[in-house]
């Protein structure tokens, strides 16, 4: 019989970050918790959910998330050192609800996170703007003509269905500039759908 046959349990990891690592097949016992994949990214401070067939939920906050390599047979494993928070209905944990009401451009909401998000205002006039700019650093004359007509033709064309034919021949004729036109693409790309 190997340990994991032992895993009778499903908890829910909950980062600081709040990524959500739901249906892990786990033992759960009063101060440890033993979870038998290894590849779980199980960190201190993470908060453990079990739901109990009675509809309560039990909270735990991993203390020591006490990893086990491999060894002598019994397969790299976790032995969590756990504190229990409390326990609240199902019903309630379900309807935990964070909302947040942002607005105006580049609005972000951050919580326990490193931001490494981009944000794009849809402000088109401005992306063609700029995105001529980028474009006349071009050295290849003949590129940077058709590339400046083709933009114009992409601007008197958005929200148009021929917007995308337009874009797909700029794309193409800029196949050897990507790096200088790969920060507008994200842009380009929502007036495609929009």
């Amino acid at each position: 019989m190997s340990f994991s046959s032992m895993a009778n349990d499903k908890i829910t990891i909950v980062k600081p970050s709040g990524e959500f690592l739901e249906n892990i097949k786990a033992n759960v016992q009063p101060k440890t918790i033993f979870i038998f994949d290894e590849k779980i990214p199980l960190e201190e401070d993470d908060k453990i959910y079990r739901i109990l067939p009675n509809g309560l939920v039990e909270t735990y906050i991993v203390l020591d998330r006490g990893f086990h390599s491999a060894f002598h047979g019994i397969q790299g494993h976790y032995q969590a050192k756990v504190r229990k928070e409390g326990s609240i209905k199902e019903a309630e944990y379900k309807s935990i609800t964070n909302v947040y009401n942002v607005s105006g451009n580049n609005s972000r909401v951050n919580i326990n996170s490193t931001d490494n998000s981009l944000n794009y205002v849809n402000d088109s006039s401005m992306l063609f703007e700029d995105l001529k700019k980028a474009l006349l650093t071009i050295e290849d004359d003949k590129a940077k003509i058709e590339s400046i007509e083709l933009l114009k033709e992409m601007e008197d064309t958005k929200n148009t269905p021929s917007f995308l034919s337009k874009y797909q021949s700029f794309i193409g004729i800029l196949a050897n500039h990507m790096t200088l036109i790969a920060p507008f693409i994200p842009a380009l790309t929502q007036l495609i759908l929009s």
